[in-house]
């Protein structure tokens, strides 16, 4: 509805017939006067209101303006916002991620790709496979191999081995798949039906969904993942039908392919069942040992595998001391590592326990040696490397090792 302007002459009449209704009868001088200033106080009232309605209309317009700025201001910022990052391979697990920024890959010579009789296949590094051991079985009893470096690799050797580039197996699509368990890796979707997993990788170098050819590098060994990062660079391999990688544990055993494949045998370890053990005793005796860095310290640092840390507060010993074994178990030893130098894992499944002793400076024991607790493994040197990490696990969790240390 329309507002209603004021009626100017309605005003002049009201004023009128007030001035006639008084007691006193005005006389004519009278009324026209009041009539003239009528008219006068109209003509103001007029002014006002036309001056204010004015006033109205621009703060009106004013306001119109400062909101359609507005609102183009914030449909401009829609349009132009930045999309979030994509999702890393830290916040997923085993998913297919995005594709991997290729770089020119290093040619591989030719004469350190093994292939098969029939040239269809490649051994999945390019290096002799003498240099590499791997077991039967995958240590959590999955047909999944783990291609290491053989034990008796001198520092030069071991180097080049777990820095070797990672050849395509056959013909396939190369699709990336990584997480934050497996590393960067690839599932190769073989010509043959089967799927390749390679997990762990440190460097990919073809796109998600490339073609590739048997013994076409792809990248290179690592140790990439939450848990690998912690122990020698390897590949890790599983093999299954077309698709059934993503959600299940390989079918096919990757040990006995390889060896029906290229005649390559798996090392054999014998079968070692431990004492029922828990941990105790200190890994290495001397009376001037101390803590230096407790569990707690440790812990309040962040560290993601928190340990006590031995150590002299005063000029350490100018000769090696021996390590000890605090557990009977199987042996793993995982050498050269970036963080912690060279460590030996001792596992008790009976006891579901676990003991890691890293910086030792020489070892005297192999993957899969079945020792006893008390017997000596190995040898640090303090002079070289001031502290010795030591850390424990039961039940697969971290746990303070302190209370151990005077059990025997």
């Amino acid at each position: 509805m329309r507002p209603r302007k004021p009626c100017y002459t309605n005003i002049i009449g009201t004023i009128t017939n007030t001035i006639v209704r008084s007691k006193k009868k005005p006389t004519p001088n009278i009324i026209n006067r009041f009539e003239a200033l009528a008219r006068r106080i109209t003509l103001r009232t007029i002014l006002i209101l036309v001056a204010l309605e004015g006033a109205l209309g621009i703060i009106f317009a004013i306001l119109v303006g400062v909101i359609y700025t507005q609102i183009s201001d914030d449909t401009s910022a829609v349009i132009t916002a930045t999309p979030p990052p994509p999702i890393t391979n830290t916040q997923v697990d085993a998913t297919r991620m995005d594709t991997p920024q290729p770089t020119p890959p290093p040619t591989s010579d030719p004469a350190l790709i093994t292939y098969d009789t029939s040239g269809v296949y490649a051994f999945p590094v390019a290096n002799d496979p003498a240099q590499y051991v791997w077991t039967h079985y995958h240590w959590d009893d999955t047909n999944a191999i783990d291609i290491e470096a053989r034990f008796d690799l001198t520092r030069p050797e071991f180097d080049q081995v777990t820095s070797a580039l990672l050849v395509a197996i056959t013909n396939g699509i190369a699709v990336n798949y990584s997480g934050s368990i497996g590393g960067q890796g690839y599932m190769l979707h073989g010509d043959d039906g089967n799927d390749y997993y390679y997990a762990h990788m440190s460097e990919q170098w073809v796109a998600d969904g490339a073609r590739v050819t048997v013994g076409q590098v792809l990248g290179r060994i690592g140790n990439t993942g939450n848990t690998a990062q912690f122990i020698e660079p390897h590949l890790h391999l599983s093999i299954g039908p077309r698709d059934t990688l993503w959600e299940s544990q390989p079918s096919i055993n990757a040990a006995e392919w390889m060896q029906a494949t290229f005649n390559l045998s798996w090392e054999e370890r014998p079968a070692a069942t431990p004492n029922d053990t828990s941990p105790g005793g200190w890994p290495v005796q001397h009376p001037a040992l101390e803590i230096v860095t407790t569990f707690d310290q440790a812990e309040a640092k962040g560290l993601p595998q928190p340990a006590l840390e031995f150590g002299f507060t005063d000029s350490p010993p100018a000769t090696t001391l021996d390590v000890i074994a605090t557990l009977s178990g199987v042996v793993n030893v995982i050498r050269w590592t970036d963080d912690y130098d060279t460590r030996i894992q001792i596992n008790n499944n009976g006891t579901l326990s676990t003991v890691v002793i890293s910086g030792v400076t020489e070892w005297l024991v192999k993957d899969g040696d079945l020792v006893e607790q008390g017997q000596m493994i190995g040898r640090w040197n303090p002079a070289e490397r001031a502290t010795l990490h030591y850390m424990m696990y039961v039940n697969s969790a971290i746990v303070d090792p302190t209370p151990t240390l005077d059990a025997n």
